[in-house]
C-alpha cells in the first residue's frame, strides 16, 4: 500500500541549510499491517506521519500510495485523497466543541457530498459501533476524555478510509481508557483495515504486527 525511496523532509530556517527532519528514508506498509512507529521526540515520526497522510509533500524522494507516485501531488490533489482515503485520529481529539458528536462524526460526510440522511444514519451507525449509543447529541464537553477519542474514531472511519493514521491517540488518555481504544483499533485491523500508529509507549506498540523505530530523521530498525 505504501512505499517510501529515499524521503527526505527539510524545513527552511533562518540558518543557511534549515532543518532536516528526514534523511533519505526508506519504508514499505502492506495493505491490512498494523504497524507501529516509535523513536524520541523530534526524530521525525511526525513529519513522516504527515507526508503519509498527504498533509505535507517530501522536499526530495519518492512516496507511492497504491502504486501511484503522490510525491509531486498539488494541495487540491492531496487533499482530495486525504478526504477519500485517509482516516486521522488525534491526540488531541481535534473535534468541534460546539457540534454534538453526531454532527462531529457526519462531517467529513458531508465533505464528500453525500445526502443529510444518509450522513445521519451512517454516524449514528458508527457511533454505536465505539460504544456511545445515547451520547449522540453531547457535545465534546460533555463527554470524558475517552470518549471525546471514541468520537474522534468514529469520525475518522466515516470515509470509509483505507487507512487509519493515528497519532498518539492515548497520549490524553489514562492507561485504562487507552487499553480500550488500543483494542478498538486492533479490531478495526483485524476486520482489514490499514493502520499506523506514532506511539511512545513501548506497551502499546507491542500490540501492533510491527514496530518501526524512528532515530535522526531515519529507520533505525
Amino acid at each position: 500500500m505504501i512505499k517510501c525511496e529515499n524521503l527526505q523532509k527539510t524545513y527552511p530556517l533562518k540558518k543557511l541549510h534549515g532543518y532536516q527532519a528526514l534523511k533519505g528514508l526508506d519504508l514499505s506498509i502492506e495493505a491490512g499491517e498494523f504497524a507501529a512507529i516509535t523513536g524520541p521526540s523530534g526524530c521525525g515520526k511526525s513529519t513522516l506521519l504527515n507526508i503519509i497522510g498527504f498533509l505535507d509533500n517530501p522536499s526530495a524522494g519518492h512516496y507511492l500510495f497504491r502504486g501511484r507516485n503522490v510525491s509531486s501531488f498539488s494541495d487540491s490533489e492531496r487533499s482530495g485523497l486525504r478526504l477519500s482515503e485517509v482516516g486521522f485520529i488525534f491526540q488531541s481529539f481535534n473535534l468541534l466543541p460546539r457540534f454534538t458528536a453526531l454532527d462531529n462524526v457526519r462531517l467529513p460526510m458531508l465533505y464528500l457530498g453525500e445526502g443529510s440522511a444518509e450522513t445521519e444514519e451512517r454516524a449514528l451507525a458508527l457511533l454505536a459501533r465505539v460504544g456511545l449509543k445515547g451520547k449522540e447529541t453531547h457535545t465534546p464537553l460533555e463527554l470524558s476524555g475517552g470518549e471525546r477519542q471514541r468520537v474522534g474514531v468514529a469520525r475518522a472511519l466515516a470515509n470509509n478510509p483505507k487507512l487509519l493514521l493515528a497519532d498518539e491517540p492515548t497520549g490524553n488518555l489514562d492507561s485504562g481508557t487507552g487499553i480500550e481504544v488500543m483494542q478498538l483499533l486492533t479490531q478495526l485491523n483485524r476486520e482489514g483495515l490499514t493502520v499506523i500508529m506514532v506511539t511512545h509507549d513501548m506497551n502499546l506498540a507491542g500490540k501492533a504486527s510491527r514496530i518501526i523505530r524512528m532515530k535522526d530523521g531515519a529507520i533505525e530498525s
